[in-house]
């Protein structure tokens, strides 16, 4: 169910500890940060952005099929409340384990209702702390011909390296006929 996570996910930070200052193709922010560095949210989301080498690719994490969507809060379905939205951007680490989630309902890229009760937010992060994802890899080839000929191939042949990225999600509330229901916005 939460496969497409990803498919929905803004990258906003990508964690490369060997790039160079500039704007990726595809989007991916990456960073020069070294293994021994911590990786703080607030610095990973104030970084430069590279670009990739004529010879490297790069391909999303892929959330686990067991990840859990959140819970609408038992507590607010006799309020019958309209539709509640929450923002989420998550750093998810090399090992493809969430190290860090920062609400972002009402920030630039996620301008939704403001005041959203804090157990829809409670419930987005409880669960979003629990996600698993095979990590985002920079793909490394040994030169740009060997990666084109790897088209659609992932990074067959080439050298991976895991990379820590920041995703955002937005999750959306809703009730229906006194039912609770939470799904990914596209």
């Amino acid at each position: 169910m939460l496969l497409a996570l990803v498919a929905m996910g803004l990258v906003s930070c990508v964690s490369d500890p060997e790039s160079m200052p500039g704007r990726a193709d595809d989007g991916v922010v990456l960073s020069g940060r070294s293994a021994a560095q911590p990786y703080a949210l607030a610095g990973a989301l104030d970084i430069d952005r590279v670009v990739l080498d004529s010879h490297e690719s790069f391909l999303m994490p892929i959330g686990d099929l067991g990840n859990q969507t959140p819970i609408y809060p038992a507590a607010r379905l006799a309020d019958r409340l309209p539709r509640r939205e929450v923002c989420l951007r998550l750093a998810v680490a090399e090992d493809g384990s969430v190290f860090a989630l920062d609400d972002v309902t009402g920030a630039d890229g996620c301008k939704v209702q403001e005041g959203v009760e804090a157990d829809f937010v409670d419930s987005a992060m409880h669960a979003a702390r629990t996600w698993r994802f095979e990590p985002a890899v920079r793909c490394v080839f040994a030169n740009a011909e060997e990666k084109a000929a790897a088209t659609n191939t992932g990074c067959a042949g080439a050298r991976e390296i895991p990379q820590a990225v920041s995703l955002h999600y937005r999750f959306v509330f809703e009730q229906d006929e006194g039912r609770g229901a939470v799904r990914l916005a596209r």
